[in-house]
């Protein structure tokens, strides 16, 4: 028994060791299995190779170093901030352990992403496999940043250029061609004085929409001057500023406070571009569009049409006109509506005040020149470059473009008579030829004086009534005989191209009165002064017949004699009708007003000249013993002659005295100067204006465009008004012209030729103005006649005056018996709308309105002698005596009372023309 279980237990214990050996052994197999199956697991770990942001952006890639210590495929992307889309993905393999390099690519979102300024922080992550399981590689880095790229981002804006850039200035996009006048609208020329020439295109002008065949105003002969008027109208549509209120509320200078212009908030403001100096100007809305006519049932009224304000253009005008040749900056700031809301400025120019870049030719290539509009406003002129609403220049056109056409013509016609030195004051070489065709003397019979002459029988203070022509007369236009129509012809350097060939005849019909031999026939001859009379609006030589030159004549013992205004008389009419339906046609009448200087000029040095008038027998009278002269040209060479026009003829008369080599003194009757001012101010324009069919309103019937074509037209007119002439009509002569002085007679109130233009001639050309003018609170202006001389102390020897006429105001409130002040908008002054009655010719009417006397030397000074020493009144001492006594003229003179001081006494002292030998005297209020 004993043995059985000691080998059973031997077996088992052996059993035992086996198992616990192979136990052992399995388990050092599969420990040493496990541990070799984790080493061949991969692990991946990345670098971001790429330096900084101007690195990433040049190579448009991003450089990652990938490790991998087994064979491994990875999937590598790129973010930032969590954005994905910014890099293209890429995989690669791993064979077995390594390092690799691999760019992973911009995409365009990305260059964008990247590109912008800072320090770019980017994430790199690489996926792959551990086994069956998924794992991941991560670097970040903060890629730094590419200074370059701070820049701050251009922000474009697009300006509203219209449809046609190059030829409207974008900075008011309503009208082409405004604001206006503007620089714009020139190209640099170095023949011409200014260096510059208009160059307004053919299609930029206003068209005649309303005629048959509708055109552009043609532009040829308004690009042959080197600048803008000098007494251009500014104009711009500010939208918004379209009211009265608003008006009010941007604080702009009104006619009523001219002053206001200095202000140092001034909203508008005129400088000269040099100097930095303010031009005197005044600011309006037109008020034609919100203003109703007078019909037959309703009377209308100023304004009483409010809501039409899109047509409404803001109008700015000189107090005085710009200098010729100079340059200005036209500014406007802190513009309001009429709720009192600052009015933004158009886009146009603030893309120029606020530097506001575009990437429009149009708009960059002009940067330069406007930036330094701006900075002259905001160095010499001290202005707030936020503050402007827009701001543009322009240059005045030169003397020789205004006025170089009429000296030529002058100094070739009286070159044709042996005279070659305007300037002298002498008479030299032969007289005009004059030819006499009718005479008709007090006491002939009349149907023979009007059948053969047209001419009435003389009576009362009138002798003799004589009608001729002038033959031979030099034609400076491109048709013989300068009829109506014809134009001047030019030659390539821009002067007239006269045929020597061409020549015409001046009628002209003359007045002498009874006072050149006071004691009848047969009796002693006083020969008096000879003169010539400018007819009115559209008139013609016969006016010289007329009550106010007979007034003058009989008066002053003078002999006065009238010529044609050609281009602006009867006979240009059909012109002038033409022009109406299309302003193309407007040139020939303002060339024709040229050559019509030069037939007055011809007219007055024939009646001056001792081989001329003086030489005819129509001249000439009985003394008893022989005939002589009643013109007197005792002076010889040195005689001289004068000169009174009334209404158009106080309008072109201040070009004619400008040029006038014979006349130092010049009347003025109800004068003004700047036809773009005075026609919406005149009741005269209706019938040209409002006439259906032929009125230019038919034609041209776009409201918001007539501003810019009365600017236009002035362009033309220029040459044949006292608008271009101003500047050198007096002091400052033309060259080879001597001074000149004037007598500007206003009618205060004047309906048809605004006194507000009067007041600007006499400013431009230095008038003082006889004062006391007007009563207190009479004048529109709270501190009336700025920077004039207000001359009370006489006798008056400084130059030139204004003098104003008041036939006193109205009777009762809405009466038409009197004058009331002028509107300030530019509308006429009509009765119906309770401005009284019309005063334009008062003053000729008025006894001291035509009083001349010619007085002799020495009893001018015995006169002043009495007065200094007090030993009998004189004429000072009557002069404050009577003062206030009023004067009422007769039926026949005016119809109702006028309210003139003491006109003898009074008259003799007011306006002293000063020749060699004698003092004249011609009378104003």
């Amino acid at each position: 028994m004993s043995l059985m279980v000691g080998t059973t237990g031997r077996r088992v214990a052996s059993a035992a060791i086996l198992v616990l050996m192979g136990l052992i052994l399995f388990s050092s197999i599969t420990s040493t299995q496990a541990i070799a199956g984790k080493a061949k697991k991969p692990k991946v770990s990345l670098t971001i190779k790429t330096k900084n942001q101007a690195a990433l952006l040049k190579a448009k890639k991003l450089v990652v170093k990938v490790r991998s210590s087994r064979k491994s495929k990875v999937r590598l992307s790129a973010s930032k901030g969590g954005k994905g889309g910014l890099f293209k993905k890429k995989s690669l393999r791993f064979k077995k352990r390594g390092t690799r390099k691999i760019s992973l690519s911009l995409t365009k979102a990305g260059r964008k992403k990247l590109g912008k300024c800072g320090t770019q922080k980017v994430k790199v992550v690489g996926k792959y496999r551990k086994g069956k399981k998924k794992a991941r590689a991560k670097r970040s880095k903060a890629l730094r940043k590419d200074s370059n790229r701070c820049i701050d981002p251009v922000d474009y804006v697009t300006v509203p250029l219209g449809d046609d850039p190059e030829h409207c200035d974008s900075l008011d996009s309503t009208v082409c061609l405004q604001p206006f006048p503007n620089d714009y609208y020139t190209k640099p020329d170095a023949s011409t004085p200014t260096g510059k020439r208009l160059n307004l295109a053919a299609t930029s002008t206003p068209v005649n929409t309303g005629a048959e065949n509708p055109v552009n105003i043609d532009v040829t002969d308004m690009n042959r001057g080197d600048g803008f008027s000098p007494g251009n109208a500014i104009m711009l549509k500010v939208p918004g500023l379209d009211t009265p209120a608003a008006f009010q509320n941007s604080g702009l200078v009104p006619l009523s406070n001219l002053h206001a212009y200095g202000d140092p908030a001034q909203s508008v403001m005129v400088i000269d571009a040099e100097t930095g100096e303010r031009h005197p100007v005044w600011a309006e809305l037109d008020s034609n569009p919100t203003t109703n006519d007078p019909t037959e049932a309703v009377p209308g009224s100023v304004n009483d049409n409010p809501s039409n304000t899109e047509p409404v253009n803001l109008i700015v005008r000189p107090d005085s006109n710009f200098e010729y040749g100079h340059r200005y900056i036209v500014a406007f700031r802190n513009l309001k509506n009429a709720s009192n809301q600052a009015i933004e400025s158009p886009l146009g120019f603030r893309a120029y005040r606020d530097d506001l870049p575009t990437q429009q030719a149009a708009v960059e290539n002009r940067r330069p020149h406007m930036e330094s509009v701006i900075d002259t406003l905001t160095s010499k002129a001290g202005v707030d470059r936020s503050s402007l609403y827009m701001a543009w220049d322009f240059t005045v056109a030169s003397e020789k473009s205004e006025t170089g056409r009429s000296l030529q013509i002058r100094n070739y016609a009286f070159g044709k008579l042996g005279d070659n030195t305007m300037g002298d004051r002498k008479i030299q070489g032969s007289s005009p030829n004059v030819v006499i065709t009718g005479v008709c003397n007090q006491g002939d019979d009349e149907s023979t004086c009007r059948s053969n002459w047209d001419l009435p029988v003389p009576s009362g203070d009138m002798l003799r009534y004589v009608e001729g022509k002038l033959t031979g007369i030099p034609c400076m236009l491109d048709q013989n005989g300068c009829k109506a129509g014809a134009k001047f012809k030019f030659k390539p350097d821009g002067s007239v191209d006269i045929n020597p060939s061409y020549t015409m005849d001046i009628p002209f019909r003359c007045i002498i009165p009874t006072a050149v031999q006071p004691g009848g026939p047969n009796t002693a001859v006083t020969p008096g002064p000879a003169g010539i009379y400018g007819h009115g609006l559209l008139g013609d030589y016969k006016q010289a017949i007329s009550a106010g030159p007979q007034n003058v004549a009989k008066t002053g013992g003078s002999v006065w004699c009238g010529a044609n205004w050609d281009g602006f008389s009867s006979p240009d009419l059909l012109t002038i009708l033409e022009s109406l339906g299309d302003m193309s046609n407007f040139n020939k009448a303002v060339d024709r007003m040229q050559q019509g200087f030069v037939n007055f000029m011809m007219l007055q040095r024939a009646m001056i000249h001792p081989d001329g008038f003086a030489q005819k027998a129509a001249f000439q009278v009985n003394d008893g013993s022989e005939d002589v002269s009643v013109i007197d040209t005792s002076a010889g060479e040195n005689t001289r002659g004068q000169y009174m026009g009334i209404s158009q003829g106080g309008i072109m008369g201040g070009a004619l005295m400008a040029l006038s080599p014979d006349s130092d003194h010049g009347v003025l009757g109800v004068p003004g100067m700047n036809y773009s001012t005075l026609l919406q101010r005149s009741v005269d324009s209706d019938k040209y204006f409002k006439s259906p069919v032929i009125g230019l309103y038919s034609n041209y019937p776009d409201l918001a465009e007539r501003p810019i074509l009365l600017s236009l037209v002035q362009l033309l007119w220029d040459r044949g008004e006292a608008n271009g002439y101003a500047a050198s009509m007096t002091t400052d002569p033309l060259p080879d012209t001597p001074p000149h002085s004037v007598l500007l007679r206003a009618a205060f109130g004047d309906h048809q030729v605004t006194n507000y233009a009067a007041e600007a001639e006499a400013r431009t050309v230095g008038a003082s103005v006889y004062a006391p003018a007007l009563n207190p609170g009479r004048h529109w202006d709270i501190d009336p006649f700025m920077d004039m001389n207000q001359q009370s102390s006489f006798p008056y020897n400084g130059g030139s005056m204004l003098v104003y006429y008041d036939s006193g105001p109205p009777s009762s409130p809405g009466a038409t018996d009197g004058i009331e002040r002028p509107p300030l908008e530019n509308v006429p002054p009509r009765k119906e709308w309770g401005f009284g009655g019309d005063p334009h010719e008062h003053p000729r009417r008025s006894q001291d309105g035509y009083t001349c006397r010619r007085v002799p030397e020495r009893r001018h000074d015995q006169e002043l002698r009495r007065d200094h020493t007090g030993s009998k009144p004189g004429r000072r001492s009557l002069l404050r005596q009577r003062l206030d006594r009023p004067l009422k003229l007769s039926p026949s003179q005016s119809g109702m009372h006028v309210r003139f001081q003491e006109p003898e006494m009074l008259a003799r002292l007011r306006f002293a023309f000063t020749s060699r030998s004698t003092d004249w005297y011609i009378f104003g209020k």
